[in-house]
């Protein structure tokens, strides 16, 4: 019974009250009708007074201790290979559902665990065959470590023996008994796998690139391994590749040319009988884009104008950068920064400037071009190029600015230069005009420039958009005019660059930088897609291609002016079983490959099926509209081990170590017999609650029932 004074002192007064009732039934004249009364009302007390007192009912019983099996299933997907007709999948199905384990569950406590990349308890019903690795050392070695208790009498795997994890068998300190999955055949010697698929990392529409793919070969020496590359059923090219030595790694480059910008599926294969699965199918996708506004640039040196000009450039998506710099010997060499099929060749003639939609010349010798290529960068200019040159002092300091670009330029050349700290500040027509505009009107304090070329005027049709302050006086420093059907723009200093730095009221996407030259360059060779003005999406991902069961991340990157019109991202992904399920992209900030850091929107999914993941995205706001589309490859897992017959021998080096067995397929009699029998009887007390048995409810409500119904009858209150 219960030992709290609370319950105590209510039976107490409820066998008091009910004391004190019985004195209004001594008037009663029919005394055996009041002691029928008396006898209900003092029964259903007493028994409302026992109840509160809750009394227990205890006993002592010996019980048998079943020993717990852990029984390890291998759930990586070499279990679904072997005969059609008969898969490892379908021998671990029918150990688990054997007469023999059947008969185990009585007297032992049988745990399942699924064995992939690690160990999971789970349910016989619930295994499937998905894993794309099977690290069967690791999963015994953790599951002794977890479960092999005092009382554990030891554990079952039902496995192929193809350990993904590597590493001679675990020793166990309790038996393991291995269920066979399919008997012992010729062990595979040769293997072909592919372990990485590199496509083009920013593909141009049009542009030759190509598909470098890492391969690793076993048992295949001095032979030639034929690599294929598909799209849509169609096999665009093929190149063999020759394994030396065992295990040696081979690398294929297979050339690629996308004719249009979009999203393309391919898929690699190697036909080489020895290949695995993952290596006769492994799907990729390159997304191929456009080829944007085409822009030279060439600098005089490698400075730091000339670092982050090209790092602005470069991280504009509309913007094809092709850079060059000038060596002391006179050369001009690539700086690789093309995406296309780039040559240190530098072609400066009418024909190959007519490709630009921009030329930038930063501080560029007179000297360094000929007479002939200064005329037809002036020419280029003239016939609808936009052409912007940058201050310092080799080009506008130079006497011979004049004989090169003075007739097109919006500044009277030489401007000298000078060296100091110069202050500028926006005019009113820049403020107005679109290379600046109102991202910086609340821009109050520009850091100052080191260096600038002071000119002594403008040209008539000229706009100063910017000056810098030198002596006390403004000189102009960003001008821009009109040059026939062309656009030129000088800008008086080679240390714009410090505009990188934070500038004060600065609330712009990127920095005041490079939100410059972007708007510049709008201005100068305005988007012949519209991109900037109407905005677009453009979904990426982190990876060309994935494994099975890695998770996904999915990113959104808003391409326009200003920021995202839409908080969240709606997409929806299709897998190559074609079942469509949704999934919202949240706000979030990373860097891109560029190290250039982004705002947009990231979500996560898992991938479980080899193949192409279609994914789409549409957003609507008030006054537009915008929809992307991606694909995603999957490919299976390099390190699962498919197409080999079992390891009969690392399996049963396990049996012996532990001193278990190997039982082979319907041996489950030599397992039963094998199996401890349970020993050990614990002397246990057993409590029950009879206070709270349904039978005491009954009974109570049954007394106060009769006895309101025997008032009742008598008429009584």
């Amino acid at each position: 019974m219960t030992t709290h004074m609370v319950f105590w002192l209510l039976s107490a007064a409820v066998l008091g009250i009910t004391a004190w009732t019985f004195a209004g039934l001594r008037h009663d004249s029919n005394r055996l009708r009041a002691a029928c009364l008396a006898g209900l009302r003092g029964a259903a007390a007493i028994l409302l007074a026992w109840v509160l007192l809750q009394p227990q009912f205890r006993r002592r019983e010996a019980v048998v201790e079943r020993p717990l099996v852990g029984v390890l299933v291998d759930a990586s997907q070499s279990m679904n290979d072997g005969p059609a007709h008969a898969p490892r999948s379908k021998a671990a199905r029918e150990w688990l559902h054997s007469a023999a384990f059947r008969k185990a569950r009585e007297t032992c406590d049988l745990r399942y665990f699924s064995i992939a990349r690690g160990l999971q308890e789970t349910m016989p019903d619930e295994i499937e065959f998905k894993g794309t690795e099977s690290r069967i050392n690791n999963a015994l070695d953790d599951w002794a470590r977890r479960w092999g208790r005092e009382e554990a009498a030891g554990v079952v795997l039902i496995s192929d023996g193809l350990d993904t994890g590597g590493g001679p068998p675990v020793s166990l300190h309790v038996p393991c008994w291995v269920m066979e999955v399919e008997p012992p055949g010729t062990a595979t010697t040769t293997r072909v796998t592919v372990w990485q698929v590199e496509p083009p990392r920013r593909p141009v529409a049009g542009a030759e690139t190509s598909v470098r793919v890492v391969l690793q070969g076993w048992g295949v020496n001095g032979k030639d391994i034929p690599v294929e590359l598909w799209s849509e059923g169609r096999k665009l090219t093929e190149k063999r590749v020759r394994c030396m030595r065992r295990g040696d790694v081979m690398e294929a480059i297979l050339p690629l040319k996308p004719e249009r910008p979009g999203s393309y599926a391919y898929e690699l294969r190697v036909t080489d009988p020895a290949a695995d699965a993952s290596a006769k199918s492994q799907p990729f996708v390159v997304a191929v884009r456009q080829e944007g506004r085409s822009v030279l640039l060439l600098t005089n040196t490698l400075g730091f104008e000339g670092k982050f000009l090209r790092r602005a450039l470069t991280t504009d998506r509309n913007v094809r950068l092709d850079s060059y710099a000038r060596w002391q010997d006179g050369r001009w060499a690539s700086l690789g920064d093309a995406t296309g099929a780039a040559t240190d060749t530098l072609d400066l003639s009418a024909a190959g400037l007519a490709s630009r939609a921009a030329v930038i010349l930063a501080d560029v010798s007179p000297d360094a071009l000929n007479p002939a290529q200064w005329q037809a960068i002036a020419d280029y200019a003239g016939k609808g190029g936009g052409l912007v040159v940058l201050g310092g002092p080799n080009l506008l300091g130079s006497p011979l600015a004049a004989a090169t670009l003075g007739r097109i330029l919006p500044v009277p050349t030489p401007a000298p230069h000078r060296d100091g700290r110069f202050g500028v500040k926006l005019t009113d027509v820049g403020l107005r005009h679109p290379v600046f505009g109102p991202l910086f009107e609340a821009v109050k304090d520009f850091p100052a420039l080191q260096g600038a070329n002071l000119a002594t005027g403008v040209a008539g049709n000229a706009q100063v958009l910017m000056e810098s302050i030198a002596d006390g006086q403004a000189r102009p420093l960003v001008v821009v005019k009109q040059q026939a059907a062309g656009r030129v723009a000088v800008v008086l200093s080679d240390t714009l660059w410090r505009w990188r730095i934070a500038a004060p009221g600065w609330t712009g996407r990127l920095s005041a930088y490079d939100t410059f030259w972007g708007q510049l360059l709008d201005w100068l060779a305005p988007d012949q897609e519209g991109l900037q003005s109407g905005g677009r999406i453009e979904l990426t991902s982190p990876h060309p291609f994935y494994r099975q069961g890695d998770r996904v991340t999915l990113q959104a990157e808003w391409i326009g002016k200003g920021q995202a019109p839409f908080n969240t991202l709606d997409l929806s992904v299709k897998d190559p079983s074609g079942i469509t399920k949704p999934l919202v992209l949240q706000a979030a900030v990373w860097r891109n490959p560029d190290n250039r850091r982004v705002n947009g929107f990231r979500g996560e999914i898992e991938v479980a099926a080899t193949g192409v993941y279609e994914v789409e995205a549409q957003a609507t706001w008030d006054g537009g509209e915008a929809r992307s589309n991606m694909r995603i490859a999957v490919a299976a897992s390099p390190e699962e081990r498919r197409s080999e017959t079992p390891d009969t021998d690392f399996l049963r080096a396990i049996a012996r170590q532990s001193g278990g067995a190997y039982c082979a397929r319907g041996e489950g009699d030599k397992w039963l017999e094998l199996l401890p029998k349970p020993k050990r009887l614990t002397e246990r007390e057993v409590v029950t609650d009879i206070w709270n048995h349904p039978l005491a409810a009954a009974l109570l409500l049954g007394l106060l029932c009769a006895e309101w119904w025997l008032r009742r009858r008598k008429g009584l209150a």
